[in-house]
């Protein structure tokens, strides 16, 4: 099932703070293991994780400069 922004619009920023976890996750395991492979995969589920509340931003702040230029 597709999702789109206004879906995610509520849990954007647990997702970010989920995506900080991998990545804390990630330094932990790398330093366990010596490897960044750990580091590198949990570092792109952050990323992936962040995306959501960029958007979200990116579509507030989209709206205000509309909002804005109207006047």
């Amino acid at each position: 099932m597709p999702t789109n922004a206004a879906s995610t619009q509520g849990h954007a920023v647990p997702l970010y703070f989920l995506g900080l976890g991998f990545i804390m996750l990630g330094a932990c395991l790398m330093d366990y293991f010596d490897s960044l492979v750990p580091m590198a995969a949990c570092a792109s589920a952050g990323l992936m994780l962040s995306a959501p509340l960029i958007k979200q931003r990116v579509q507030r702040f989209m709206g205000r400069t509309l909002d804005r230029s109207a006047e």
